[in-house]
């Protein structure tokens, strides 16, 4: 499996696995009052200037700065 990549380089519709986030404590923290957590698998709704992911029923935004620390791989 390769190793894992930011969210914004996933196309549009790509389902993938978070890994691990390298965000600061606070934001990283925000992130999974979201339910966006390390584990988790979202669909990548857009990755342009705003990135949105799908987890379940819930789209969440991320400006784009935010979503280059958010790591993940292909799911399996």
């Amino acid at each position: 499996m390769p190793p894992p990549a930011p969210v914004t380089s996933f196309p549009k519709g790509k389902t993938i696995r978070l890994c691990f986030m390298g965000l600061d404590e606070g934001t990283a923290n925000r992130l999974r009052e979201l339910g966006i957590r390390e584990g988790c698998d979202a669909c990548v709704v857009s990755s342009g200037d705003k990135c949105v992911l799908a987890l379940g029923a819930s789209r969440i935004a991320l400006r784009r700065e935010v979503a280059q620390g958010l790591f993940a791989t292909d799911t399996p």
